[in-house]
């Protein structure tokens, strides 16, 4: 099974029109890769199918989409709990 991280990736490639290497573990969701606050929505939606996750848009803190990896972490995390 690929890890999350990876997804990530893929998914924020196909979103931004970038490829997969360009993007880094710390790169920071809005200000590295340029996604705004309307567009993480669309993101997350696309994110809930790569994964097989459902994001509780209430309980995401800025923390949890501050870079590739913390929403990766968060992804896993929500997994786990499954």
């Amino acid at each position: 099974m690929k890890p999350i991280i990876e997804t990530v990736k893929e998914t924020l490639s196909a979103y931004l029109s970038i490829k997969p290497e360009e993007i880094g573990d710390e790169d920071r969701l809005y200000e590295s890769l340029g996604i705004d606050s309307a567009a993480i929505v669309s993101l997350l939606l696309e994110l809930e199918q790569a994964c097989g996750v459902a994001f509780d848009l209430e309980e995401l803190t800025p923390e949890h989409l501050a870079s590739v990896r913390s929403l990766s972490l968060t992804i896993q995390a929500l997994k786990d709990d499954e």
